[in-house]
């Protein structure tokens, strides 16, 4: 099965174009997106994007995993969390903490793609129309079996890089959505 990334939102300026491509992350060998989106945050009409409105549980996963299952989800999306802010901090950059509001819209973006893996949603809106007041930045993967894994894709990838390594990002949740035996995982971010 390929593995595979993507990353969107706010990048740094030398990230400001659209990237394109795939390349090959020899740790794993997974096949690793380099498209980047930009979010123009200033040029957003708030009145004219749908604000989140799914219920979702909390957990890091809207999935129907048993309780067991929810809880491994649960510590394995705070360990990615962890070793992300292991790399922050060997950056000098300061920890992320993690977002409960954030955390939902990401349950709601991991869901979303078993159905459609891209930064664009199944209804053809952008990523950040989940909530767009606190989805500022965007990392995706799926068919990875470990938050080390995952994490050393997106470290692995320039773009990928850039989001977990933005300074001005202060807030980060993860949420992993099982579809048998595939995890899809949505890092979020926001200021």
């Amino acid at each position: 099965m390929k593995k595979k990334v993507l990353v969107g939102g706010l990048l740094l300026s030398l990230l400001a174009s659209v990237f394109a491509g795939c390349g090959k992350n020899a740790q794993s060998e997974a096949a690793i997106s380099d498209d980047a989106v930009v979010r123009d945050y200033e040029s957003i009409d708030f009145d004219t994007v749908t604000i989140m409105d799914e219920e979702v549980p909390l957990g890091s996963s809207v999935n129907n995993a048993n309780a067991e299952e929810q809880a491994m989800l649960q510590n394995m999306a705070r360990t990615i969390l962890d070793l992300v802010n292991q790399q922050r901090a060997a950056a000098g950059l300061a920890a992320l903490t993690w977002d409960n509001d954030l955390e939902m819209a990401a349950a709601v973006r991991a869901a979303e793609n078993v159905q459609l893996f891209s930064h664009t949603r199944p209804d053809g809106s952008d990523w950040y129309t989940v909530n767009p007041q606190i989805m500022h930045g965007e990392n995706l993967a799926y068919g990875y079996n470990s938050a080390q894994e995952v994490v050393t894709a997106w470290m692995n990838s320039p773009t990928h890089a850039a989001n977990i390594l933005y300074p001005q990002f202060t807030r980060c949740s993860i949420a992993i959505y099982k579809n048998g035996s595939t995890y899809y995982f949505a890092q979020e971010f926001r200021y």
